[in-house]
């Protein structure tokens, strides 16, 4: 399987609380994290795939991924998300690894046919994302956050994961970035920071992060009465 998989999943949840990160509390009775997982797999089932945690919760991922052992490995995650995904990216069990999909641990509802795009899109291109546009106008604030100028809506859009790259060039993206001290929010910028194009292919509205308590909400709702 030329296809490799990491999931950033070291974060602390603080935005939404409680003494158990996000990605292990119980939506419907199943782990945020193992309803990730399970997407992941159905979309690749043979792929090998890193799970960057936080060391503090390693044994605890490790009991839940259980049955994946094997093409599956937790490893422990950096300080941030981006160090995460670098450390992950540099696991031997990805070496083989052709096409590199990242996706959030908190992000339960991607489809499989959402996945498959973005790999091809990958294949093809070198690196996408899925994106959605957004319902609000958006401004631009300058550093006393007054309104600097208002962004065009119809070229703005919101990124979600999972996103899909070339190995190769990931890597030498992370590697720069790590080099030039270069922090990002999503591997996209990383990618486009490299001086790589980044194409885009259609998102799903329902593919939300889990991050407030607001999301979670809608999380429940999603799972109770399949929101689309």
């Amino acid at each position: 399987m030329d296809v490799g998989i990491i999931v950033p999943a070291a974060g602390s949840g603080q935005r939404l609380g409680g003494a158990v990160p996000k990605q292990y509390r119980l939506l419907a009775g199943t782990p945020v994290l193992v309803r990730v997982i399970r997407m992941l797999r159905a979309a690749f089932e043979d792929a090998a795939m890193v799970v960057a945690v936080d060391r503090s919760w390693q044994d605890h991922a490790e009991q839940l991924l259980a049955e994946y052992k094997g093409s599956l490995v937790v490893t422990e995650g950096g300080s941030t998300r981006q160090e995460s995904v670098f450390r992950a990216l540099q696991h031997p069990i990805l070496a083989e690894a052709e096409i590199i999909v990242i996706h959030d641990a908190v992000r339960p509802f991607a489809s499989v046919g959402l996945t498959h795009r973005v790999v091809e899109a990958a294949r093809q291109y070198g690196a996408a994302v899925p994106v959605i546009p957004p319902a609000d106008t958006v401004k631009l604030l300058d550093a006393n956050g007054t309104i600097e100028t208002t962004l065009p809506r119809g070229r703005v859009r919101l990124v979600q994961t999972p996103q899909a790259f070339r190995r190769s060039i990931l890597l030498e993206a992370h590697q720069e970035a790590a080099e030039d001290r270069f922090e990002a929010t999503d591997d996209a910028s990383i990618v486009e920071y490299a001086g790589y194009p980044v194409v885009t292919v259609e998102g799903e509205m329902r593919n939300i992060k889990i991050t407030t308590p607001l999301d979670w909400c809608l999380a429940e709702q999603i799972v109770q009465v399949g929101c689309t």
